[in-house]
């Protein structure tokens, strides 16, 4: 994708990406979503950029959040429980964890 490159209303083709100052796309959907969860899963992140790192402030008291990322993170939240590896191999533990 180049400058220049546009669609059929000539409006610049750009990557399917959030820029930051930009508005979350859907963000009022996920809350609806998270405020309903048994179980949140969150990957790769080091939930420091929101407004999309406060979606776990919206779990139930009773979900058990679980983040899979190398780098220690403390979240110090109830039902927190941080899988210390790569998604790859996270996601494995993960699995065999809510079986």
């Amino acid at each position: 994708m180049n400058m220049g490159d546009v669609d059929e209303r000539g409006v610049q083709l750009r990557p399917h990406i959030v820029w930051f100052g930009e508005a979350v796309p859907m963000l009022d959907a996920a809350i609806d979503e998270v405020v309903k969860a048994d179980i949140l899963l969150i990957i790769g992140t080091s939930m420091v950029v929101y407004p999309a790192a406060g979606l776990v402030n919206y779990a139930p008291r009773n979900c058990r959040i679980y983040l899979i990322d190398p780098k220690p993170i403390n979240l110090n939240i109830p039902g927190f429980t941080q899988i210390q590896k790569v998604a790859t191999e996270g996601m494995e533990e993960f699995v065999s964890i809510v079986k």
